[in-house]
Parts: C-alpha cells; structure tokens; sequence
C-alpha cells in the first residue's frame, strides 16, 4: 500500500466529530485525498466512489454494518483504523489494524495514518519478543514489581530492567498501562470477569 496520494475514508455518523477529523487529516497532510461519509452513508457506494486505502470508523458503526464491510473488503483492499471515544471491551477491537483516539493530537493521528501507509506489514508480537520477554512482559502486565519478576523468573533485578527496555523499545511503548492494553490485546494476558 505505498501510494504518494493515498485515499482516506472517514465514515461517521456525528457531524462535529467527522468534519472535525477530516478537517484535521487535510491539515496535517494536504497530499491525502479524504472523503467522508455519515448517517446517510451508501457503503458499496462509497466504497466504490473513493477506493479508500484506509477506513476511519467507530466500532459502534462497525459491529452495525460488520457483514456489509467484510463483504466489501473483499472486493477493496483497505486497512481499517478504529475511532475511539469511548471504552470498549478489547475483544471488540480486533477487527481494527489499528486505532485512534478521539483526544489523540493531529500529529499523533498523522503518525498513525503514516505507519498505515507507508510501514511493512508488522510481525506477530511472538516474532518481536523473546520467550523471555515474552514472560517479563507478562509479569509487568499483572502488576508484579522487578524484584518479584526476578524472584519468580529466576534472573537478575538488572536483567528484569534490561527485557524491560528492550520490550518497551521493540514495542515502542513507554508506560507500564500501555504495555498492559498490549498485552490484553494480543492475549500475553485476560481480563477476568467479576
């Protein structure tokens, strides 16, 4: 997907927060053919309109329309980016390459598109971490502190310090809750129900 003038679809049904995100992506990025669509939204239509690369959607619109889109998808190839604004259970936002925040800034959603675009297809997080950063990980997510991961895995309180900076760079994450959300959404760890 490496287009110099790539198509962005933004389908949302609030008008404030469609033309807000579109206003937003021309002004970051002038060279992006964005389009837009909203409650009265023709998918196929649409679809065939624009041939977006990336599609910009709620999950609330996507698990509405989740049968119209995959069939859709079949006949497009585009990435899907979700819009988030509210919370939702991680199981639920599978389906997205990725995701945006209703408060990220323009230059962390610019960020965001330019990965989509224009970066090679990711590896499984299991291609990027060791084994054992795999468990360090784990231990992290569950709230251990690094004297009881080294305890429990048998290493070093320096070793534990160094898988963690080579975790947090491999994945470029820096806070513990960010690895946390990773690690639920690529199943390193569940969340039990109460």
């Amino acid at each position: 997907m490496r287009k110099v003038n790539p198509n962005i679809l933004v389908i949302e049904e609030s008008d404030i927060i469609r033309n807000g995100l579109v206003h937003l992506l021309r002004d970051k990025n002038s060279a992006w053919a964005i389009n837009q669509c909203g409650k009265e939204c023709i998918w196929e239509l649409a679809f065939s309109k624009h041939e977006p690369d990336i599609v910009i959607i709620p999950p609330s619109l996507l698990e509405q329309n989740q049968k119209s889109l995959i069939s859709i998808q079949k006949k497009h190839s585009f990435k899907i980016v979700g819009l988030i604004y509210s919370y939702h259970h991680p199981e639920n936002l599978k389906s997205f390459d990725t995701l945006i925040h209703l408060n990220d800034n323009g230059a962390s959603i610019q960020n965001t598109i330019q990965k989509m675009l224009f970066a090679e297809p990711q590896s499984n997080f299991s291609d990027n971490l060791s084994k054992r950063e795999t468990e360090v990980l784990k231990c992290i997510s569950t709230g251990y502190p690094t004297k009881q991961i080294a305890d429990r895995l048998h290493i070093s309180i320096h070793t534990v310090n160094a898988h963690r900076k080579n975790i947090m760079k491999k994945l470029e994450i820096k806070t513990i809750s960010g690895l946390t959300i990773y690690a639920v959404l690529n199943n390193i760890i569940s969340i039990k129900n109460s």
